[in-house]
Parts: structure tokens; C-alpha cells; sequence
């Protein structure tokens, strides 16, 4: 496994290509309305890229048809935008990715339409923050892979195996290394160091098992057991704490 170290240069347009990422999200979250379909939404996410010079991450990504990634209820994640339209209650999961000269930013939401609260969405939140509070220099990925999970258990929600975040390189979307959400102790199980960027990205499902199925509708769509919420940031590894390079508090 290569990890490579970021230097000063990529820092600065890595954060740069995050805050263009986490405005763009935010934009779509808002516009997830009743009555909008997830085909209109993939087009303002288009639209807001290129009005920004930068070019959507996930389009043609071995073959995705779409910019951003639209999950509706109990699909997990890689949700095909269609001409459905959303309802009060649905849960959506937006995902996207934004790359500029081969810097890549990541990041994932679940909002309930209509705005009503969600246990589940609510502990895929906390997990994403408890994960990222252990980016630390000199933890390991098992780290971040436990809180996630304690959260999930604690809840009584369930984690599908086999899907989790990842590191980023320039150009890479996925690179090594894979951000298990369910603890591992391997090999793999790297220590952190100053420079690295991680996407972390933990998946509930509100239900006892985590089993899934790829739809062969789009041979994308990831379907779940349950309710299933999703939520991500691209993080990068400091000597103090975690910097969230697709942080929204601001938008």
C-alpha cells in the first residue's frame, strides 16, 4: 500500500477544491424540496461546477452516468439520478465529488425532505464526527473505524461491510487507505501521519443486518435491508487536530 504525503502546494488547492465541494453540497441540499427529482438536482449540480471552473468527480468515474450520487431511502449509496420525484419523509443521501486540475474533494449528506428529524441520520452524524475527532497523527484507521461502529451498535443501527471511506490523491478519487467502518486489525490498519487526506464516510442502516444488493435496474444503486443514511467529509491528517477540508458550518 502507497500513501502518499501531501506537501504545502497541494494542501492549499486541496482545501481550495473542499470549500468548492462543501458550497456546492450545500446548494443541493437546500434545493431538496418536494416535488424536485433527483435528475433536476444532478443538473444544478452541473450547472454550480461549471460556474466555478471545476468539473464534477463522479461523472463517467468507470461509468458512473451522473455528477453527483442521489440515494433515496433504503438505497445506501451510488443512487442514479431519475425523473422521481422526492416526497416529504423520503430520506436523501447526496453525495458528490468536485475536481479541479486533479485535486478532488468528497463529501455526503442525508436530510430527511420536509426538514422532519431522523434518529438514524442524527447517529450518522455523530459517527462521522466521533471518526473524525480520532484523526490524529500517530492513531490508526482502526481508530476512526471504532467509533464509527460504536456508534452504529449503540443505536442498535447496522453497518454494511465492504463499503467505507478512502484515501485521496491528486487525480485519485479512491486511493489507498480503505476507511473500514467496521474495525479491522490487519496489516492495513495504518498509522496517521501529517499530510494525508481521508474521506470518511460511515453508512447506517436501520436495521439488524447490513446485508446489501446492487440493483440490476442501473447496476449501481446499492440497496439495502433498511432505512440507510450516509454522510462524509474529506478530512486531512495535521500535527493537531483534523481539518475538515469539506467543512459546510460556513455556508
Amino acid at each position: 500500500m502507497i500513501v502518499y504525503i501531501k506537501d504545502r502546494e497541494d494542501i492549499e488547492n486541496f482545501k481550495l477544491v473542499g470549500k468548492c465541494t462543501a458550497e456546492i453540497l450545500s446548494i443541493l441540499l437546500n434545493k431538496a424540496k418536494e416535488g424536485v427529482t433527483t435528475r433536476e438536482l444532478d443538473s444544478v449540480a452541473q450547472t454550480e461546477c461549471q460556474n466555478r471552473g471545476v468539473t464534477p468527480a463522479f461523472l463517467n468515474y468507470r461509468g458512473f452516468p451522473a455528477a453527483i450520487c442521489t440515494s433515496v431511502n433504503k438505497t445506501l449509496v451510488h443512487g442514479v439520478p431519475d425523473d422521481t420525484a422526492l416526497v416529504n419523509g423520503d430520506i436523501l443521501s447526496i453525495d458528490i465529488g468536485v475536481e479541479k486540475q486533479g485535486y478532488i474533494g468528497d463529501s455526503a449528506e442525508s436530510i430527511i425532505v420536509g426538514g422532519e428529524p431522523n434518529d438514524l441520520i442524527e447517529k450518522c452524524r455523530i459517527a462521522l464526527k466521533n471518526g473524525i475527532d480520532k484523526v490524529r497523527a500517530g492513531n490508526r484507521l482502526s481508530n476512526i473505524s471504532q467509533a464509527i461502529y460504536d456508534v452504529s451498535r449503540k443505536a442498535g443501527y447496522s453497518i454494511a461491510r465492504g463499503y467505507g471511506g478512502h484515501g485521496i490523491d491528486r487525480h485519485r478519487l479512491h486511493a489507498d487507505p480503505f476507511v473500514s467502518n467496521i474495525p479491522v486489525e490487519d496489516e492495513d490498519d495504518i498509522k496517521l501521519r501529517p499530510g494525508m487526506i481521508i474521506a470518511i464516510e460511515p453508512m447506517l442502516i436501520a436495521y439488524n443486518n447490513g446485508k446489501t444488493r446492487v440493483s440490476d435496474q442501473d447496476n449501481w444503486s446499492v440497496i439495502a435491508s433498511g432505512m440507510a443514511a450516509h454522510c462524509e467529509h474529506t478530512i486531512l491528517v495535521t500535527d493537531g487536530k483534523p481539518f475538515i477540508l469539506t467543512d459546510r458550518s460556513n455556508n
